[in-house]
């Protein structure tokens, strides 16, 4: 018995019903094959062997290889067929209302002849419309036995050599393998193959078949089996999986989803108007009501700083966003979800994140690799923004195939990027929001609703959300203060920290998008001190990023150590710079995107309210000896 008569998705139909009446195999394997019921769907497990048995007695048999209609109703055919049939029955129609039941030359000639006529074609011998009218009364009078029989015709067994075909096989072994070499290159060892046995067998020639049999034999596995060999166990996986994930919430926070992905389309700078490319969002959705819980759009690239930008706008109420943005939606949302479910990206996977989970109460479940549809609900919102918000704004990106050869997205852009902002913050809160979920035929404004009367939310705090969500790491505390960011941050309030505790490590935040100041922690009055920059006046309102590009265009000078001139007088030339770039780009025919300007203006990043109040901070400090004992480096003890 060939071991690849068993072959995935082919129904068997088995007499006496044993094991089932019709199964489709599942899967096969050497030894074993899995069946599934088609009426039940249950599995069943059958040894190869007896299935061999059941097969050789005329136990069963395969639906493909009938030659019969099976369950084929008439809308099923081909139209040529259907055609076919309602020509035949108009004629065993007319003969039945002339009340002939016996067909011969004589009762029949005649009416052939007229039906003949009203079709405008040859009449049919009448032997033939005696076998159709046979055909008909046999299968109950009913027009399935006048189908056309023609796709049953034809020799069944391959016409090819069976050593050509076992040579084709035995190539496209080579053909499904995760390099995925080419049909070309398939066809091209079958062709050696074939001459190499000609040249050693001169009495027994082979024929070359052409490539299109080739192709069609190397084909005849399964979509299953060629898309493992090919793709990969993980791609095969990831298609036949349910786009769903299965997961069920009960109410809304829950369970959030959180993504980021680089928007297809590109906008232009606010005041200058010249392009700065195509910015990135993270969103996140809650589960349970499909809501935007909240998002941050800007050119960050996706990081811990983007995704807490993010998580500020979406755990807070949205009053002074909207207004801020000039939208006049309802957008209700907010609140510290109970679980937040994340990719395997860096941002989420440092300290940074892990402290952020331990202090706002959230269990981070993170998606298992290459599986999209444990973040459904996020991902789907992606292709619904690029389906219903991008497709038809000007300066929309465009795969290649789909649009015109001399289309260019960046050269159709019109659209700043605060209007594409509030464009992108209306659509959500007046459209996206009041579509209804298909499965739950409500909206998911009304899902959010509905929940939080069950369920409310407690309004957050911004004062002590904020915070939180800086990046944290430790530092250590010297005379010299705190150095970060090759910066040092001091302060009396920092000195009398380091008369009380001595040098040591302490716990700080920062705000990258602003690196004037840090956060140091008193570890024994449990407060935050704000702790500014020594070079204050340069640092305040910088960002980590654009710090980085400032030392590096200082360092261009030469110059083995930078002062703080140095650090001034490069700042100062990046600005410049910006600002050329922005006049000499608004006058190219062709513009460039300046996605790096605008993540050094900060395009897009929202200022971080923060108030630490350090009046009630300072500590008294009781020192034993006098000041002409210590040698205080220009330090006060008064």
């Amino acid at each position: 018995m060939s071991i690849d008569l068993w072959e995935e998705g082919v129904i068997v139909e088995f007499s006496g019903a044993k094991p089932c009446h019709r199964a489709i195999i599942r899967s096969a394997g050497k030894s074993e094959v899995i069946l599934a019921d088609v009426s039940t769907g249950a599995s069943i497990s059958v040894g190869r062997k007896d299935l061999d048995d059941i097969y050789k007695s005329g136990g069963a048999r395969f639906l493909a290889e009938s030659r019969d209609f099976g369950e084929l109703k008439f809308t099923d055919l081909t139209e040529k067929e259907q055609k076919e049939t309602n020509r035949k029955y108009k004629y065993i129609k007319r003969l039945t209302e002339r009340g002939v039941t016996k067909i011969t030359e004589k009762s029949s000639g005649q009416i052939i002849l007229e039906v003949a006529s009203e079709l405008s074609e040859k009449p049919p011998h009448w032997q033939s419309v005696r076998s159709w009218y046979k055909s008909f009364v046999e299968s109950g009078s009913k027009m399935r036995g006048l189908y056309p029989r023609h796709r049953f015709k034809g020799d069944r067994e391959p016409k090819i050599d069976q050593k050509v075909l076992q040579i084709i096989k035995e190539a496209a072994k080579r053909y499904f393998n995760k390099s995925q070499p080419s049909m070309a290159s398939v066809y091209r060892n079958v062709e050696d193959k074939i001459i190499e046995h000609n040249l050693d067998h001169p009495g027994e020639q082979l024929k070359v078949p052409n490539y299109l049999t080739v192709q069609s034999r190397v084909l005849e596995a399964s979509y299953q089996s060629k898309q493992k060999a090919r793709q990969g166990i993980r791609t095969l996986q990831a298609e036949l999986a349910s786009s769903e994930s299965g997961i069920e919430t009960t109410r809304v926070l829950e369970r959030v989803e959180i993504d980021h992905t680089l928007l297809d389309i590109h906008v232009l700078h606010d005041d200058h108007k010249t392009l700065l490319g195509r910015p990135n969002i993270t969103v996140l959705i809650d589960h349970y009501s499909h809501m935007v819980l909240g998002f941050q759009l800007s050119f960050e690239k996706p990081s811990f700083a983007s995704v807490c930008i993010a998580c500020i706008n979406a755990f807070l109420p949205k009053d002074a966003f909207m207004e801020a943005v000039g939208s006049d939606g309802a957008w209700p949302a907010h609140g510290i979800p109970t679980t937040l479910v994340t990719d395997n990206g860096n941002e989420f996977w440092g300290r940074n994140f892990s402290a952020v989970a331990d202090e706002i109460g959230s269990l981070f479940q993170y998606c298992p690799i290459r599986k999209g549809n444990y973040k459904s609900r996020v991902e789907r919102f992606f292709g619904i923004v690029n389906s219903m918000v991008l497709d038809d704004l000007p300066g929309v990106v465009r795969k290649v195939g789909k649009c015109g050869d001399t289309y260019d997205g960046r050269q159709e852009a019109t659209i700043t990027f605060s209007e594409f902002k509030g464009y992108l913050v209306d659509w959500i809160t007046k459209v996206y929001h009041h579509i209804p979920v298909e499965s739950l035929g409500m909206t998911p404004y009304e899902l959010w609703t509905d929940s939080e009367r069950d369920f409310p939310v407690p309004v957050e705090d911004e004062m002590e959300i904020t915070p939180i969500l800086m990046a944290t790491e430790t530092r250590e505390l010297s005379k010299g203060g705190i150095r970060k960011f090759v910066l040092d941050y001091n302060s009396n309030l920092l000195k009398d920290l380091y008369r009380r505790d001595g040098p040591g490590t302490v716990t700080i935040k920062y705000n990258p998008f602003d690196i004037g100041y840090i956060l140091v922690l008193d570890s024994v009055n449990k407060v935050y001190l704000k702790i500014e920059s020594e070079n204050f006046e340069y640092a305040s309102g910088l960002s980590a990023y654009e710090h980085g590009k400032v030392r590096e265009a200082a360092r261009a000078t030469g110059k083995s150590k930078l002062d703080n001139l140095d650090l001034q007088k490069a700042r100062v030339k990046l600005s410049k710079e910006r600002e050329e770039f922005h006049a000499r780009n608004s006058r190219r025919k062709n513009q460039v995107t300046t996605s790096k300007a605008a993540r050094s203006e900060k395009i897009g990043v929202s200022d971080i309210k923060l108030v630490v109040d350090n009046s009630r901070q300072a500590m008294q400090v009781e020192f034993e000896g006098s000041d002409d004992d210590l040698d205080l480096g220009g330090w006060s003890v008064e």
